[in-house]
């Protein structure tokens, strides 16, 4: 039935190219707008565990394999995905790998690309082809796999992913209230000592940051307190309610960076900073955040030198949609 399934994709592939077609590949559409003009190429029946070794510490699975289901998979057998990946409701694998997701552990478990193995996907002209592979020592050559993490389906379709996970982590939360700018030194100096953080947030006057396994006690210490981990799950994916005349940016930025104006929340460690403006903040790594993924179009124009070569190698005929 898989191959079938894969076979049915690089035939639309072929199809849309010979009329002309734009193909829009798309799972759940939990983060991105269907656009009427294209084809739409879906992977939301394109689901399950293809192979699963936990005792490698790897799993495969359908790009179309919603993140709840592989989860809790991994959860049954005590592991986890390392990278955390956000849920926008009915999130896919293939999604998340799309948009090169990745939550609050990653200035210290590493960001999704660091734990894709290998993938298969179809090209822009129709062909299946398989890169890397299910242990890091089987992975040579050009390392694809990682290079399209993030590429929006602007390339290939992505059909199989294998990801390194990791052992279930028993992980504490705990909170400090202070200033921003005090909240953004301190989780800075915190995380160049030994203490095995996870997470490190400002929010709401709050500077939390979680640890994870064996650890020192932190609330004998004046002002800690141990709280509950579903902050994490507020902030990741972050979705406040907002004004109407307001709009959600999300910047990128040195960890060390003060206090940015209208921030509503600081996350990664200081490395990422969600500002709440009706203009656009004077940042160059800026993104309108909405309910769907918008492009950020601020490519250096070596970088978008690069991305239009790896297209023209992937995708000749042009075929995918652009994000």
């Amino acid at each position: 039935m898989a191959n079938y399934q894969v076979e049915q994709m690089a035939a639309q592939i072929k199809e849309a190219h010979a009329q002309g077609k734009t193909i829009q590949i798309l799972g759940n559409h939990s983060k991105v707008l269907v656009d009427p003009a294209a084809e739409q190429l879906t992977l939301s029946d394109y689901t399950g565990i293809v192979d699963y070794a936990p005792a490698e510490l790897v799993i495969t699975v359908k790009a179309g394999t919603k993140l709840t289901e592989l989860k809790q998979v991994l959860a049954e057998r005590g592991q986890m995905l390392g990278f955390e990946p956000p849920d926008y409701g009915d999130s896919t694998i293939g999604g998340t790998y799309a948009c090169a997701l990745t939550g609050p552990s990653k200035p210290f478990r590493g960001i999704l690309r660091d734990f894709v193995l290998g993938t298969k996907l179809i090209d822009g002209q129709g062909r299946q082809l398989s890169f890397g592979g299910k242990m890091i020592k089987n992975v040579a050559g050009y390392d694809v796999s990682r290079m399209l993490v993030g590429s929006k389906g602007s390339m290939a379709v992505v059909t199989e992913i294998s990801l390194k996970v990791i052992p279930l982590i028993e992980e504490v939360t705990y909170y400090i209230e202070m200033p921003e700018n005090e909240a953004i030194l301190l989780m800075n100096k915190m995380a160049g000592t030994s203490l095995p953080l996870s997470a490190c947030a400002y929010y709401q006057g709050r500077f939390y940051y979680r640890v994870a396994g064996a650890h020192p006690v932190q609330t004998n210490r004046v002002g800690v307190h141990a709280c509950s981990n579903d902050i994490w799950l507020t902030l990741n994916p972050f979705r406040p309610d907002l004004p109407p005349d307001v709009k959600l940016w999300r910047l990128d930025v040195e960890s060390t960076t003060p206090a940015i104006e209208n921030t509503i929340a600081v996350g990664s460690c200081g490395l990422r900073r969600w500002v709440a403006s009706a203009e656009r903040p004077n940042h160059p790594y800026v993104t309108l955040w909405r309910s769907y993924f918008a492009p950020r179009n601020n490519d250096t124009p070596r970088v978008a030198h690069l991305k239009a070569g790896l297209r023209n190698v992937f995708d000749p005929h042009h075929v995918f949609k652009q994000m």
